[in-house]
């Protein structure tokens, strides 16, 4: 089965998937509840598996609609969450 959009689905795997992933990773250490150095090496522990399932799962989509949505998504609730607290 050919996936369609292959394209858009790979431009949403370098650009869009990495800058969420790293949004999100940023947004879970604001929120937990731990002195501050250990949030810096929460995140930094945390940010290369986030990026390399973000742009798997974006490559993973369907069409490249759904890949660029996705990322779009889970950037916007780790910005709301990064701007509330």
């Amino acid at each position: 089965m050919a996936h369609v959009h292959g394209a858009g689905r790979i431009a949403a795997a370098l650009t869009g998937a990495p800058g969420a992933a790293v949004l999100a990773t940023l947004a879970l250490a604001a929120v937990l509840p731990v002195p501050g150095d250990v949030r810096l090496l929460l995140a930094l522990l945390a940010v290369l598996p986030a990026v390399a399932t973000a742009a798997c799962l974006a490559l993973l989509a369907r069409s490249a609609v759904r890949a660029w949505v996705g990322s779009a998504l889970v950037a916007a609730v780790a910005a709301v969450v990064l701007v509330l607290t």
